[in-house]
C-alpha cells in the first residue's frame, strides 16, 4: 500500500504542495518497499515561474550650471592730444640806442671796421662786412622805398632809398624778402644772409650813402645799432 504525503513548499511566493508517496509494501515484496517512487507536482507548481520584477531606480537628470560669463569690458582709446605749436616769431628788431638806424643784421653778428681796406684789383673797402651765419634775415635800416637788384661782384643786393634822403646797400645775400613790396618800415625783412658774388664766406656787406651820393664809412652806425 503507498501512502501519499503532500509536503508544502513555498516557491517564489506561490504555493507548491509536493507529493511524495512512500511504498508501504509486505514484507515479501520484490524490494520495492525501499523504493520511494518519484513526486509529482501539482499543475500551479508546473506553471512557468516569472522572475520577478527588479526595481527600476531612475536617477535625476544631471543639470550642469555654467558660471556667469564675465561682465564685458569696454576699452575706449583715447586719441594722443597733438598740440600744434605755433610757428616762431619773426625776430624782433630793436632800434638803435640813438636811433639812427636798426641794425641790417637781425641775428648774432660780428664786424669790424674795415674801411679802406684793400681788395683785389687795386680797389678799397667802401663798405663794413657784417658776418653771420648763412640764411640770418637781414632787414631796411630805416623806412624807405626797397629795390632789389644784383651785380657781378656783391651778387644778390639790396638798396633802401630812405624816408630820411639817404640810401642804404647790402649785398651778397642768399635770397630776397619782400622783393616788390615797394615802400617798407624800418625793420621789415628784405633779405638773407649768404655769399653770392665774390664774398667768400656768408656775411653781409654794407654800404652808406648820404643823400644818395659816394659812400661814407658806415661802422659809426652799426657799431651804434647793432
Amino acid at each position: 500500500m503507498r501512502r501519499q504525503l503532500l509536503v508544502p513548499t513555498l516557491v517564489l511566493g506561490g504555493f507548491v504542495a509536493l507529493v511524495t508517496t512512500t511504498g508501504l509494501a509486505p514484507s515479501g515484496d520484490d524490494g520495492d518497499a525501499d523504493r520511494t517512487d518519484e513526486f509529482e507536482m501539482d499543475p500551479i507548481a508546473r506553471r512557468e515561474i516569472q522572475p520577478l520584477p527588479r526595481p527600476t531606480t531612475t536617477l535625476p537628470p544631471t543639470t550642469t550650471t555654467a558660471p556667469p560669463p564675465p561682465p564685458t569690458t569696454t576699452t575706449t582709446t583715447v586719441p594722443p592730444t597733438t598740440t600744434t605749436e605755433p610757428p616762431p616769431p619773426e625776430p624782433e628788431v630793436e632800434p638803435s640806442a640813438g636811433g639812427a638806424i636798426v641794425c641790417p643784421v637781425a641775428g648774432s653778428v660780428d664786424f669790424v671796421d674795415s674801411w679802406g681796406a684793400p681788395r683785389s684789383g687795386g680797389r678799397a673797402h667802401k663798405g663794413t662786412d657784417m658776418m653771420a651765419a648763412h640764411g640770418t634775415p637781414t632787414v631796411a635800416p630805416v623806412s624807405g622805398t626797397i629795390e632789389h637788384r644784383g651785380s657781378s661782384l656783391g651778387g644778390l643786393s639790396w638798396y633802401v632809398h630812405g624816408d630820411d634822403g639817404n640810401t642804404y646797400y647790402g649785398t651778397h645775400l642768399s635770397g630776397y624778402e619782400n622783393e616788390g613790396a615797394g615802400w617798407v618800415e624800418a625793420g621789415t625783412v628784405i633779405g638773407y644772409v649768404g655769399e653770392s658774388g665774390n664774398a667768400g664766406t656768408p656775411h653781409l656787406h654794407f654800404e652808406f650813402h648820404p643823400g644818395g651820393g659816394s659812400p661814407v664809412n658806415p661802422y659809426p652806425l652799426v657799431a651804434g645799432a647793432c
